[in-house]
């Protein structure tokens, strides 16, 4: 009977290391965003590019610090601002809110019709110092495209989209959160051009979310004849 009650005590050891075991692998939701304002582009700018930032997002959403990890001098400002004010779902860990980080791809698109995609360094996974997990390398983005500018637009502005990007690396789902037509469908194709690299924890590659906005110039004013 005793050596029953000692197997018994060293089963529920081993049950209980197991659960935290498993616990400890559990896969982290990603956080989401569920609303975002509009950025603006810098009137006297004459600049353009992709500003990469990442977001530390708390338990509850909200953003608590932005770190600069790809720079454009006169963009970076706005895009920072306005992304403080964004609206976020937490990260989970199996279902409770956990501190994370979210990557932000902010591209904005120049005036020109014709102008060339952005001069572009990859920028891979590798966690900052700043980042809340430093298990955690979020996606590295490898390569951007511009989108196209519609002609006719009357009234540019911001299209944010979420990515989703699988362990493999390649793009899983696209949403949409700020939708402006007739940009959005301009801003889709670009974004399905974009290539990326998985984002991983602990080593691993796992699927993760990003988010790429595209901040539409506004058009120069007709020259009268």
């Amino acid at each position: 009977m005793k050596k029953i009650r000692v197997d018994t005590r060293v089963a529920v050891v081993m049950v209980i290391s197991l659960a935290i075991h498993s616990y400890a692998q559990a896969p982290i939701k990603p956080p989401e965003l569920i609303s975002a304002s509009d950025i603006p582009f810098p009137i006297q700018s004459i600049a353009d590019g992709v500003v990469v930032l990442d977001a530390s997002i708390d338990a509850k959403g909200a953003v608590t610090g932005v770190t600069i990890v790809r720079d454009v001098p006169s963009l970076t400002s706005p895009a920072t601002s306005a992304i403080r004010s964004w609206k976020f779902s937490p990260a989970t860990k199996p279902g409770r809110p956990e501190t994370s980080t979210m990557r932000i791809a902010v591209t904005f698109r120049p005036r020109s019709y014709f102008a060339a995609d952005p001069s572009f360094t990859p920028v891979y996974a590798v966690a900052g110092p700043n980042h809340v997990d430093q298990s955690y390398l979020p996606p590295g983005i490898v390569s951007v495209t511009y989108p196209e500018y519609p002609i006719n637009a009357a009234a540019p502005g911001t299209v944010v989209i979420l990515v989703t990007v699988g362990k493999s690396s390649a793009i899983q789902h696209l949403k949409v959160v700020r939708d402006l037509p007739p940009f959005t469908q301009y801003a889709l194709s670009a974004t399905n051009k974009w290539r990326f690299q998985a984002a991983s924890h602990d080593g691993r590659p796992i699927a993760s979310t990003l988010i790429i906005a595209f901040v539409f110039a506004p058009l120069p004013p007709a020259i009268e004849s």
